[in-house]
């Protein structure tokens, strides 16, 4: 019997991917674990969530300061997974805070003239990897043998290509590598979280409102505010709040809107509670961005088989645990 549930497991791990996001805050573990079937725009299904709670201090501004909290707490959300056969294979990304990465754009072109003095139509990336890294270490100001950097070439509607860097300190990767490994857990993935949190977004935006709607997506964090103007085309603005341009919330929330016309409607994740704080409660959103605001919710994705619990499915905390647990599944 032992042998057929493992042959059912390696059948179902061929024809459906499964992936778990890892979101580790301050006050927190959050685990999703998301799956899809291999085939073209196969749907996505939320498996299972949990959330384990951490005690103050073992996590400061993104830095793990109790690691062994932390793994302890690890083996205990993944310690509460059915037993799967198919999830033996789970590949596993955790998220790191925006106040640890440094995020820029350059031009392609102009990264290949610094590096050969002179334009060229194309680049190969032996010889553009060196210029990306030298200009991470020139944004963040540190050595790029302490940096771990990632990156990818974008194109763009005028034709032109821009590379698009993250850089963090390498000891905030090591941190996470390792205290992984303590719990048992192998990572195939270290993400932004707004880059996680926008991506898990951006899919709700896609499934729930349609590709066609123009929306403004928030998710709000200790750190602040990250917001972005969705359209057709993809993001068509963005803003990070606190900041030095903006005199209040509601002056960032008008900019990202724009004045043309109002979005169709606002989409919320994180932890909605600090915009209360900020002086601008939920359910103000409305009159001041004339649209519908809706909440972030793994519910939508809860196929029938998903034992997860109602109070996480319908918690917009889990933006980014989806969002990881998605850039698995999807690639």
């Amino acid at each position: 019997m032992s042998g057929e549930r493992a042959l059912r497991g390696s059948v179902l791990t061929v024809t459906r991917r499964y992936a778990a996001g890892i979101d580790v805050s301050e006050e927190a573990v959050r685990l999703a674990v998301v799956s899809r079937r291999l085939r073209a725009n196969g749907p996505v299904c939320v498996e299972h969530l949990e959330c384990v709670p951490l005690e103050a201090g073992a996590v400061i501004g993104g830095d793990f300061i109790d690691r062994a909290a932390i793994a302890a707490a690890l083996r205990e959300a993944f310690g509460r997974l059915p037993m799967r056969p198919a999830w033996r294979a789970l590949r596993c990304a955790m998220g790191l805070p925006a106040s640890a990465t440094l995020t820029t754009q350059v031009p392609l072109a102009g990264l290949i003239q610094a590096r050969r003095g002179e334009p060229g139509p194309r680049d190969p990336r032996g010889l553009l990897e060196p210029a990306v890294l030298a200009e991470a270490e020139r944004a963040a100001g540190i050595e790029r043998g302490a940096l771990a950097v990632d990156w990818s070439v974008e194109a763009r509607d005028d034709g032109l290509a821009q590379v698009s860097i993250a850089a963090t300190a390498r000891q905030h990767v090591e941190s996470r590598v390792e205290t992984a490994a303590a719990a048992g857990i192998s990572l195939s993935a270290i993400d932004g979280e707004p880059a996680a949190a926008l991506r898990a977004m951006r899919h709700a935006g896609t499934i729930e409102l349609g590709s066609r709607e123009r929306y403004i997506a928030c998710w709000l964090e200790r750190a602040g505010l990250h917001g972005w103007l969705v359209g057709e085309e993809g993001v068509e603005n963005e803003l990070r709040y606190p900041a030095p341009e903006y005199a209040n919330l509601t002056d960032a929330l008008r900019d990202l809107a724009g004045e043309i016309a109002p979005p169709d409607w606002i989409l919320l994740g994180g932890d909605l509670d600090l915009l209360e704080r900020a002086g601008l409660p939920v359910d103000a959103l409305p009159a001041l961005l004339r649209c519908p605001v809706m909440p972030f919710e793994c519910a939508p994705f809860c196929n029938g088989a998903s034992q997860a619990d109602g109070a996480l499915r319908h918690s917009p905390l889990f933006a980014v645990a989806f969002g990881l647990a998605l850039r698995e599944v999807m690639q």
